[in-house]
């Protein structure tokens, strides 16, 4: 459970630069800056909360499945984890093409965070993460595709809530201090070194599921 929380995590922390590409534009423009700070740690309050929604309402469902379909489950979190470890070096972009999944939600919801913009108050600023949780984002579908190879929806939203706190250092980053930690978060080392760990978490959910299948 413990490597599969990591894992989550280290989703959600080499989501970084594809957060700041797509959401630190939005949260600047919508007044989450370094000058209200409460705001923004609200905002974010919101989105990782839409994101553990996300993992255990999908979680559930996949658990009416039968029971031996858990283990292809952790199967496919695993090859996702190789996936987004890929699309993180720039060597595959197959997760542009999933985030067209989510637009025909995204068009009904966008709507609504207008209605809450600009953002002056702690409720609008939770309002607005609820509803920019739903932004189509590859990687965060990769996150909901792992967790739901957790062993019950506990787990799931857990894995949901540590993939959304692994995304705050980018995001929080973006509002605060976005000069400081975009050289960091593009290094070369650091994006090999965090893509070599997500491809090291794949083969040990793989070597689970193989030690508990013979």
């Amino acid at each position: 459970m413990t490597t599969d929380l990591l894992a989550a995590f280290l989703i959600g922390l080499v989501s970084a630069g594809h957060c700041l590409g797509m959401c630190g534009g939005l949260m600047v423009a919508a007044g989450l800056n370094s000058t209200r700070p409460i705001l923004t740690a609200y905002y974010n309050i919101g989105r990782v909360t839409t994101y553990v929604f996300l993992g255990t309402l999908l979680s559930y469902f996949s658990h009416l499945l039968p029971s031996h379909t858990l283990p292809w489950l952790k199967v496919l979190s695993g090859l996702l984890l190789v996936f987004s470890a890929l699309y993180f070096l720039g060597w595959n972009q197959w997760l542009k093409k999933l985030e067209q999944v989510g637009f025909p939600l995204w068009r009904r919801l966008q709507p609504l965070s207008n209605r809450l913009l600009p953002i002056d108050s702690a409720k609008a600023a939770y309002g607005i993460g609820l509803l920019w949780g739903f932004i189509p984002c590859g990687l965060i579908y990769t996150a909901v595709a792992f967790s739901l190879g957790m062993a019950n929806v506990l787990q799931s939203a857990l894995a949901m809530l540590f993939f959304g706190l692994g995304t705050l250092p980018a995001m929080i980053g973006s509002a605060l201090m976005a000069n400081r930690i975009r050289p960091w978060l593009y290094h070369p080392n650091v994006k090999f070194v965090l893509a070599g760990v997500m491809l090291l978490f794949a083969v040990t959910i793989w070597l689970d599921v193989y030690q508990n299948l013979r």
